[in-house]
């Protein structure tokens, strides 16, 4: 386990807790990043936390770009470059062989904040390089599961169509940290629709689970 945060109570701006997330493993996520994007290629890692994916992917020879609106993640990055920003609105004047979004991001309820991440996306993308979004394609189910040490429970309070409301409260060393959002799903044709409108093609899943989608420019 990576070593705990200077500040343990601390929290980023949209409710996610530091120690929480410095707690998560990445699982197998790095190893579909690294097979998609070139060997030894540059990623932007938005919405990075405290480097989950950021650290893993260094280690794996990509040089890192970590960009998240919470100084108290971004202290966690690792050996990547820290950019204090919002994700959403982020211009750097500079491109990518990767771009990761990962976090749920395009599951934003709102279509111009979704639009924006996309333009973003597109924005800092070589025309050669990669996007690989993380979506939810569906509403979750309410349920209790564990990543790691982190118990997890989502309590879903509504669905209307693709939208949803709920809760996801984190359980680590007897401490609780409830987090509500708001969300919509994104199934394929939703995701090919909106990428296209920011040029960007929506080419496969990478997982089983049809998290991970792969874009490209189009």
């Amino acid at each position: 386990m990576t070593d705990a945060p200077r500040t343990p109570d601390a929290v980023s701006p949209d409710g996610s807790p530091v120690a929480v997330y410095l707690s998560l493993p990445p699982g197998d996520v790095p190893d579909l990043v690294h097979g998609a994007v070139r060997d030894g290629g540059s990623i932007l890692d938005l919405g990075s936390g405290p480097g989950r994916m950021t650290r893993a992917l260094a280690a794996l020879g990509h040089p890192m770009v970590a960009v998240d609106d919470s100084q108290d993640m971004l202290d966690h990055v690792g050996d990547a470059e820290p950019v204090l920003a919002d994700a959403y609105s982020l211009r750097l004047d500079r491109r990518f062989d990767g771009v990761l979004a990962a976090s749920h991001l395009i599951n934003d309820p709102a279509p111009e904040r979704r639009a924006a991440l996309l333009d973003v996306c597109r924005a800092h993308v070589a025309d050669d390089g990669v996007v690989l979004v993380q979506r939810l394609e569906q509403a979750p189910d309410s349920g209790v599961g564990h990543v790691g040490p982190v118990e997890i429970e989502v309590e879903v309070h509504r669905r209307d169509g693709p939208d949803f409301d709920a809760t996801v409260t984190y359980r680590l060393d007897g401490r609780e940290w409830p987090q509500p959002f708001v969300a919509r799903a994104v199934d394929d044709g939703l995701l090919t629709a909106e990428a296209a409108a920011a040029g960007l093609r929506f080419e496969r899943c990478l997982d089983d689970l049809r998290a991970w989608c792969l874009l490209v420019p189009a």
